[in-house]
């Protein structure tokens, strides 16, 4: 992996990249809850061949042994920026991956210029700072206060596993926090897991940050989400990731659908059976794989 890292001896295409594999970018797209609207959009890497064939990550990291975190992370970041700009309309943020090495590595100062050379406003992008074990978290604290100083705003990927935890919260003081999909799954499959998840949404309310539930692939756990107060949604339940921005009407009216489900539960618990629920979740089943289909 790659802090500026040298290529290999000998390693052909531009800084040291195989020619045999290139970066593709996916865009998967955000909803705001509130507004039932689109939010903007996470920036995916997909490495394919020459070709356009997709290839796995083992055999794109094995292609670029002896390369750094930083340099990898940069390059991706680079192709998701110049993909971007040629199909902006102006809606929605862009949601940028960054890897905590890199964001120790300086990396602030190269999104900066990249954004500038694009002619992107700082204040439409988001970088997720994803989990790791990156070492000083003081020193990542104060990278991600460059980051607001820049216009950039921050979230925190993978809230619940790991190091993602209250603490890290507190330490960087996100704008946004990715809930990992491994609570959602509890949530969803155990009572009292479920009655906890609108404690932690409350709980990083309070913290000052908004809630992205992602990872969401069915009604039940869309409908999770939004009980439990999440400000944004996520996952191939309202849309896979595209090789263009692609908003669906479909994904909006699901979401109102939901709302309109939560509010009848919470007005009146009795119309709430565990029948009533089903046969609601059920055609909303049927809907998101109509949606799936038409895309």
């Amino acid at each position: 992996m790659i802090d500026g890292g040298r290529a290999p001896a000998g390693a052909p295409g531009m800084g040291g990249v195989p020619p045999a594999f290139r970066m593709a970018t996916s865009f998967q797209p955000l909803y705001s809850v509130h507004s039932a609207s689109l939010a903007g959009y996470e920036a995916l890497a997909r490495p394919v061949t020459a070709a356009g064939e997709p290839i796995g990550p083992a055999a794109y990291f094995a292609a670029h042994a002896g390369f750094e975190v930083p340099r990898i992370d940069r390059e991706c970041r680079r192709a998701h920026l110049s993909r971007f700009v040629t199909l902006d309309e102006g809606a929605g943020f862009l949601y940028l991956n960054i890897h905590p090495r890199a964001l120790l590595a300086d990396a602030i100062a190269d999104l900066r210029s990249e954004l500038a050379l694009h002619g992107l406003a700082p204040a439409r992008v988001c970088i997720e700072v994803l989990e790791d074990d990156s070492g000083d978290e003081g020193l990542l604290a104060e990278a991600v206060a460059a980051c607001r100083q820049a216009g950039i705003r921050v979230a925190m990927d993978d809230f619940g596993i790991a190091r993602s935890n209250f603490d890290r919260v507190a330490a960087l003081a996100p704008d946004f926090v990715k809930i990992d999909r491994s609570l959602l799954n509890e949530a969803v499959g155990c009572a009292k897991a479920r009655r906890l998840l609108p404690s932690v949404v409350r709980l990083l309310h309070e913290a000052g940050t908004q809630v992205v539930v992602e990872g969401i692939e069915e009604a039940p756990e869309a409908l999770c989400a939004i009980e439990a107060g999440a400000d944004f949604v996520q996952g191939f339940y309202f849309g896979v990731p595209r090789p263009s921005l692609v908003q669906d009407p479909m994904a909006v009216d699901l979401i109102c659908r939901l709302k309109r489900l939560r509010s009848v539960c919470e007005a009146e618990p009795s119309d709430c059976s565990p029948e009533t629920v089903a046969g609601c979740i059920g055609k909303l089943l049927a809907a998101g794989r109509a949606m799936g289909a038409a895309g």
